[in-house]
């Protein structure tokens, strides 16, 4: 199974950006092995959600806003590195999370510290460019949405047809 999942704040312009592309992805078609997951309610919450079925996801990708001083609308991606982070990081993250801070990055650090995120983990990161109150992306979140939601489907369709490909050639 491969995990999709958006991590953001409601109601805050482009810091929406993640829960905007869950609801995007979720009134499209996808693979049966693909599920399409809003996770910005907390990482402990987060960390009892793959508690409930551990080992479910073989993959998993996580796409949220994170402000980081790159240019703006800059969107990132990269494999997941559980290693760098320590138990006082951790604790840091939690402490945050008890506050209302939803951050993509304080969602991986809390879950994978717990062992709990797939070995395939990728995190898609958008610059926030409009960060104050709003229902909706600003003009250059918009457009990286979209771009983001090609890429990602781009990404899944191929991965699940190289799966079925080594399932018909194994059987």
């Amino acid at each position: 199974m491969i995990l999709v999942a958006g991590v953001g704040y409601s109601h805050l312009s482009d810091l929406s950006f993640g829960p905007q592309l869950v609801e995007r992805l979720q009134t499209m078609e996808w693979p049966a092995e693909v599920q399409i997951e809003d996770l910005s309610y907390g990482p402990i919450t987060v960390v009892q959600w793959f508690q409930d079925d551990p080992g479910r996801f073989d993959r998993a990708i996580f796409a949220g806003a994170m402000q980081r001083g790159r240019p703006p609308a800059m969107v990132t991606r990269y494999e997941w590195d559980n290693a760098q982070w320590s138990p006082e990081d951790v604790h840091q993250r939690v402490t945050e999370a008890v506050t209302g801070v939803v951050s993509v990055e304080n969602t991986l650090v809390v879950a994978g510290y717990f062992g709990l995120l797939p070995a395939r983990t990728s995190v898609i990161e958008f610059e926030p460019v409009d960060v104050e109150w709003g229902l909706e992306l600003g003009q250059f979140g918009k457009q990286r949405l979209n771009e983001v939601v090609d890429a990602i489907r781009d990404d899944v369709f191929l991965e699940a047809e190289h799966t079925e490909r080594r399932q018909t050639f194994n059987e």
